[in-house]
């Protein structure tokens, strides 16, 4: 029996895994495709008025910058992916131009993903989402 109990540990163990390891290529999907969208808009926009945004964004991004996403630790982490989408709203909402509701739909899909992914993925975007606009606000102009 005590072969059976291991071989069954061991293969939930493995399913358990290719899971979290799907997790992971999800979210990395997902940041791949935030960085896609906002490269598009990129050569239509000013990103400099978005620099408070962008540097709440940062403050969560190891080792490099959101717009320059590198490194595994942040293209699989649901926080950036979270403060990705985040920072594409902010952009979105401030264009407010009829030729972007493409890119808006988009996002909102990308947004639907993220809360899919797990139950904290729809709390740490709220939370943000408060967070980054006091930190806009108490930024000086």
């Amino acid at each position: 029996m005590s072969y059976v109990n291991k071989h069954l540990a061991n293969t939930l163990e493995q399913q358990h895994k290719r899971s979290v390891k799907g997790l992971f290529l999800k979210i990395q999907d997902l940041n791949n495709d935030c960085t896609s969208l906002r490269k598009r808009l990129e050569p239509n926009i000013d990103l400099a008025l978005y620099k408070n945004a962008i540097d709440y964004v940062n403050q969560f991004v190891s080792h490099t910058s959101i717009l320059n996403l590198k490194f595994v630790t942040n293209t699989q982490n649901l926080e950036v992916v979270v403060l990705h989408a985040l920072l594409l709203g902010r952009i979105l909402e401030n264009e407010d131009s009829p030729s972007y509701e493409y890119e808006h739909k988009l996002l909102q899909g990308y947004i639907h993903e993220i809360f899919a992914l797990n139950d904290h993925a729809k709390i740490l975007y709220t939370n943000h989402q408060e967070k980054m606009l006091h930190y806009m606000a108490s930024q000086p102009t």
